[in-house]
């Protein structure tokens, strides 16, 4: 249909576009389109409206808020643009309307309004009002604003009707994952009263084991200090493997216990400043006498302060620095040097030596606990250590990683926050 620009627009023109001179696309063009209806008691505006939207829809209009409501009832379009100001029922009145009737609830509406106030806004979308463009219109901001709607508008009808077979299917697998999660919520409690048990048994089993062990490791001692020069040296050799034996089994029961604790997050302190510095100078001294007997060398930057567990990030490092120093080929001096990067609000911490390394296919085994690379006759140890390392490194909000090569040396990078 085709018409020639009215003087006076009346209540509804239908489908035809009131645009001097310019028509409308033919009904047959226009039956894939969405269905526009614009509503505003100015015929300028209502034209501007429609050539400005000519080929995004099939335009219909109304100068009133009561024709416009019936023309919804009739037919019911995709999207309303709705003055908010007209004689009879204004905008938010038609809006109103629309809002109590079943039909008309869930149809997009877009308000046009030459007020900008934040209030006058906000009552229209707690009205229902989907967007508001505001008067003077701009072309370009106008189809944005429509296609967006007109788009969520063919979503929701697309979600709306599902097929019945497809609700019932949404409805079992909702039924199995409500099930899957009550089965989760089940098992986190068993695992988390299972941990608990574990964490008690390893507490008694390490309290009981120690006082034995101790004074096993304390009376062999004693006997080896008092009395090696009259024992065979066969006796002496068997005696050296006891006490040795005995503190790797003391150092064993300390690493259980630091590992299960590890498992319960919530025993940790909150979190504070921690200075680095502090705690690698203090574990340098601690180290001194290592250092000293195996002719070795700590060099340390200057580091930064971090957020985290100030003894927990001392065992970290501790075992990093045991480890580097310890895995040296024999006859080799280690060197070792702590070094740092900042990225942001994180550093990266790297404890770099100069010791034997690993070999690539043995990198993934790393960090998991009770493995050994290394035979124990060679390299002391529980397995423990850097399994340790990296649960305190995650429970930092960080993590730890790995570069060596057999033979080349090792580079442990730690990432902390930065306080």
């Amino acid at each position: 249909m085709t018409t020639a620009a009215p003087t006076a627009i009346p209540e509804s023109t239908g489908s035809a576009v009131p645009s001097g001179g310019d028509s409308s696309p033919g009904e047959q063009d226009q039956a894939g389109l969405p269905g526009i209806l614009i509503v505003d008691d100015d015929p300028g505006m209502i034209q501007a409206l429609a050539k400005t939207l000519q080929g995004l829809g099939r335009l219909r209009f109304a100068t009133r808020g009561a024709v416009a409501l019936r023309l919804m009832k009739e037919s019911a379009p995709d999207l309303v643009l709705l003055d908010a100001q007209m004689p009879g029922l204004s905008g938010f009145e038609v809006l109103d309307a629309m809002r109590l009737d079943p039909q008309l609830t869930d149809l997009p509406v877009i308000m046009i309004t030459s007020h900008a106030e934040e209030d006058f806004e906000q009552s229209g979308l707690e009205k229902g009002a989907a967007d508001f463009i505001a008067k003077p219109l701009r072309p370009a901001i106008v189809q944005a604003r429509v296609r967006t709607q007109l788009r969520l508008k063919q979503a929701n009808d697309e979600l709306r009707h599902l097929s019945a077979e497809d609700r019932r299917k949404l409805a079992d697998a909702m039924h199995d994952l409500r099930a899957s999660h009550t089965r989760l919520k089940q098992t986190a409690a068993d695992l988390a009263l299972a941990n608990e048990g574990l964490l008690q048994f390893v507490r008694m089993a390490s309290h009981d084991m120690r006082e034995p062990l101790n004074t096993m490791v304390q009376f062999t001692g004693l006997v080896v200090e008092d009395h090696a020069q009259v024992l065979p040296e066969d006796a002496r050799r068997y005696l050296q493997l006891v006490l040795k034996a005995g503190q790797r089994m003391r150092t064993l029961l300390d690493d259980v216990v630091r590992y299960a604790r590890l498992q319960q997050t919530g025993e940790a302190e909150p979190h504070s400043p921690v200075a680095l510095d502090t705690i690698l100078n203090d574990l340098r001294d601690a180290l001194a006498a290592r250092l000293k007997n195996s002719g070795g060398s700590l060099h340390i930057e200057p580091l930064p302060v971090v957020m985290g567990h100030a003894s927990l990030l001392s065992l970290l490092f501790q075992n990093l620095l045991a480890n580097a120093l310890k895995f040296v080929p024999a006859g080799r001096a280690p060197e070792v040097r702590v070094t740092v990067k900042t990225d942001g609000h994180m550093a990266r911490v790297t404890v770099s030596d100069n010791g034997i390394g690993v070999a690539p296919e043995h990198l993934s085994k790393l960090f998991q606990p009770f493995q050994r690379l290394n035979l124990r006759k060679d390299y002391e140890g529980t397995g423990l250590g850097l399994s340790i390392s990296r649960q305190i490194a995650e429970l930092h909000g960080g993590h730890i990683e790995v570069h060596a090569d057999v033979g080349g040396g090792s580079c442990f990078s730690v990432t902390l926050p930065l306080a």
